[in-house]
């Protein structure tokens, strides 16, 4: 199952919008995709750019430091036009753009290539 054309907001505990997400595939819990910055995305930047410079250097105590602060802004990702978001975790965004994270519940059903999970989110579908 593919995830793709998804356009979500990022938003954090607080519902600032982080900024806009377009989904490009989902393998099991692993969504990836491509990232613009909205309007608050500046007050985390710098975290990002910290996390992504760790990973460069290896240097694994510093990433997992890093990745339990971005852990705690409590990332969604929000439809919008379904009105419905869905918890993420691991969530990595990248100086070129690219976005990926992970989906805190599987999928529990899909309806004509729609699928839902269990916390109410929607996301469009193909099988391949």
């Amino acid at each position: 199952m593919q995830v793709y054309e998804q356009r979500l907001q990022l938003i954090d505990a607080r519902q600032r919008n982080i900024g806009e997400v377009k989904i490009d595939s989902k393998v099991d819990q692993l969504l990836t995709g491509e990232f613009a910055p909205g309007p608050t995305f500046i007050l985390v930047a710098e975290l990002f750019h910290q996390f992504e410079e760790a990973v460069d250097a290896q240097a694994l105590g510093i990433v997992d430091q890093l990745d339990k602060e971005i852990a705690a802004l409590e990332l969604q990702l929000y439809s919008p036009e379904h009105r419905q978001s869905i918890k993420i975790h691991d969530v990595q965004i990248w100086s070129d753009g690219g976005f990926s994270c992970r989906v805190l519940v599987d999928p529990t059903w899909a309806i004509n290539g729609l699928v839902h999970t269990a916390n109410g989110a929607v996301f469009v579908t193909t099988t391949h």
